[in-house]
């Protein structure tokens, strides 16, 4: 056994405290936390950690809250799940009220449900849970709930530069299935430059759109990364002009791109293909650029940074000791088999290892809910998840890291 006591007895543990644990994730539901409006949130989860009897829980400059279960001297773990959500969207087009929180049929319903109020509660009493049993981790145990996940992860960037633990887990939704890595996300602006005239006299302009028109052309040609795991792609998404009147040519066009990258394919390498593609496109005397898509964000602290658009890729080795492990905790735990997988999409995870912390994902839920107005986790997966990240937060991963 890797555990030092049978999987029954934390599964007792976990169930002792389910109703707290849905109780907790409904009022986590029912309080909205968009990017940069994560105060109240905050304030309920210290609330709850204080309650649960946290050693210590502090908060950052950004608002990230950061909690403590002191351990032994074996490696640290953090476990990360963001406090913040996406938009709800229309209301009406919910099948239950987006804040409600509502229980139906053995699931909980609401805006971040799986992305990510679900799992962060189960992240936030497992670690309690254990020392309610009475046991000392191995290694300290850091419940990190960064803000502004969702704009680009800008807490958890921020958290990386004072919080270094040798372990990390995200609690991302993966169907309680063990990730060990993802795609990343780089967004970029081709932006196109003419000269505006009236729409009457075209001749005397400089029109960016066929520009753009054949930039689109050329960028179905790019040639795609390929990966034993992941293939990148690239999605034009979004498209603004300096006008605002239908009668004017524009003078400039800004197209962004959403660009999903794989672990060997940089940000650099990204844009040198772009710059060649819209080198190719330039019609009429036309001049373009691309640049990463950058902005400011400012936290409910009032902290404002001006960031890149840009989740990191990661890949850990299927047959890495830290995953290998992990796999086994699990399997022992759960009393099935563990599979391993990746996301497709981007996480934190990619700012914790490129920060050099060795990093995980386990979480309850269906990823294919977040973001949707479907959005809804079963309370059993979260049950289960909770075991897991118990049994997670209970093993001594000194060996996975030196071999």
């Amino acid at each position: 056994m890797i555990l030092p006591f049978p999987p029954d007895r934390i599964e007792r543990a976990a169930h002792q405290y389910q109703s707290e644990l849905i109780s907790f994730t409904q009022k986590l539901i029912q309080t909205p936390s968009l990017p940069g409006e994560e105060e109240k949130i905050a304030v309920l989860v210290q609330t709850e950690m204080h309650r649960l009897a946290y050693d210590n829980v502090t908060i950052d400059s950004f608002g990230n809250i950061i909690g403590l279960i002191k351990g032994g001297n074996a490696p640290s773990l953090m476990l990360n799940g963001h406090l913040d959500h996406v938009a709800t969207g229309d209301p009406a087009g919910w099948t239950h009220p987006p804040h409600s929180g509502a229980i139906v049929n053995g699931a909980i319903w609401g805006r971040g449900a799986v992305d990510m109020k679900g799992p962060l509660a189960c992240m936030i009493y497992a670690a309690a849970i254990i020392k309610k049993m009475g046991i000392t981790p191995p290694g300290n145990i850091f419940l990190a709930a960064p803000v502004m996940e969702e704009t680009g992860g800008v807490g958890t960037t921020h958290l990386t530069t004072h919080l270094h633990t040798d372990v990390a887990i995200v609690g991302e939704p993966s169907h309680n299935v063990l990730r060990r890595g993802h795609r990343g996300r780089v967004e970029l602006w081709v932006t196109f430059r003419g000269k505006s005239i009236h729409a009457s006299m075209p001749h005397l302009g400089i029109n960016p759109y066929f520009s753009l028109a054949e930039f689109l052309r050329n960028l179905k040609e790019i040639p795609m990364k390929k990966g034993v795991t992941f293939d990148s792609n690239v999605a034009p998404t979004l498209i603004q002009t300096d006008q605002t009147s239908p009668n004017v040519t524009p003078g400039e066009i800004r197209l962004t791109l959403d660009w999903r990258n794989t672990p060997t394919e940089s940000p650099a390498e990204i844009m040198e293909k772009v710059q060649t593609a819209l080198n190719r496109s330039l019609r009429d005397g036309a001049t373009g650029s691309v640049a990463l898509a950058t902005r400011p964000f400012t936290t409910y602290t009032g902290k404002t940074v001006e960031q890149s658009a840009v989740f990191p890729s990661f890949e850990l080795p299927a047959d890495s000791p830290l995953v290998q492990l992990a796999q086994r905790t699990l399997s022992e735990t759960l009393g099935a088999e563990m599979p391993v997988d990746v996301w497709q999409f981007a996480t934190d995870g990619g700012h914790l290892m490129a920060a050099g912390i060795p990093t995980l994902g386990f979480g309850p839920g269906d990823e294919t809910l977040a973001h949707t107005n479907r959005e809804h986790i079963r309370i059993a997966d979260m049950l289960v998840a909770l075991r897991g990240y118990i049994a997670l937060a209970l093993t001594d991963w000194t060996n996975a890291l030196t071999n």
